[in-house]
């Protein structure tokens, strides 16, 4: 199936968030969504290829760059400004605009994240409105972030160069005002979960932690694999996204 590729930024907060939107050329009806969140220090690019390989298979798919959220990122707004909780507020503006879409349906969004944004996604759809999102794709989500930024360390630096980027103490400040594990546990749509079990970021054990919190969750984990899958690794990983998605709309 021929896709189409369009820009769609729109204002938020004073700012501005980039994103480009993947259609299939030619579809009747409202189309099933899915908004896919990059990680740290990465950028819609880096999810291209998963986009255009959901789209083929009938989804308008949403790819989107966090405010601060990436050297390379085509949104406003500094890296050293960018915590969890502005890229939850980034994710839930972005869910509100492809969901007010005349040609998306409302009931069928889906939520696809990769590292840091599989831990956004997660606790997004976990924040919001039971039925708001239909199902959870997780890659290596870096539950790993609060023990490693959230602890309360009175020597966290004002500004550090962390993973390539400059982040600020707000990062390890700026937290939700929950137990991001324990939410978890109200999220009852269906979840799935990729993890590679010699992840040197984010360790498996993450995973299997939230894979038994949600209340209807696969893990799948892919031996020998680490953060940023091997390119048969990465196919693999397309096609149990999409096997999975496609499932929900049946």
């Amino acid at each position: 199936m021929s896709v189409i590729i369009k820009e769609m930024p729109f204002e938020y907060e004073g700012g501005r968030i980039f994103g480009l939107m993947y259609l299939p050329e030619s579809f009747t009806g409202k189309l099933p969504a899915v908004i896919m969140s990059h990680g740290y220090n990465s950028s819609h690019e880096d999810i291209g290829d998963i986009a255009m390989g959901i789209a083929e298979k009938g989804f308008g798919v949403y790819c989107f760059d966090f405010r601060g959220g990436s050297n390379r990122s085509k949104s406003s707004g500094s890296s050293l400004d960018m915590t969890i909780c502005t890229e939850i507020s980034d994710l839930k503006a972005v869910i509100s605009m492809v969901s007010g879409l005349g040609y998306i349906s409302e009931e069928k969004i889906f939520l696809y994240g990769e590292s840091q944004g599989g831990f956004v996604s997660a606790l997004t759809g976990s924040e919001l409105e039971k039925g708001a999102v239909a199902g959870m794709v997780l890659i290596y989500p870096a539950f790993c972030i609060p023990d490693a930024h959230w602890t309360g360390r009175p020597d966290y630096p004002e500004v550090q160069d962390f993973m390539g980027m400059k982040i600020s103490r707000k990062f390890a400040e700026d937290k939700p005002a929950y137990d991001p594990f324990e939410k978890l546990k109200g999220f009852n749509a269906p979840v799935l979960i990729i993890h590679g079990d010699a992840d040197p970021l984010v360790d498996i054990s993450y995973s299997q932690r939230i894979g038994g919190l949600f209340p209807n969750a696969e893990l799948i984990v892919y031996e020998g694999e680490g953060h940023g899958f091997s390119a048969p690794a990465r196919l693999k990983a397309l096609e149990k996204t999409a096997n999975f998605l496609e499932k929900l709309c049946r």
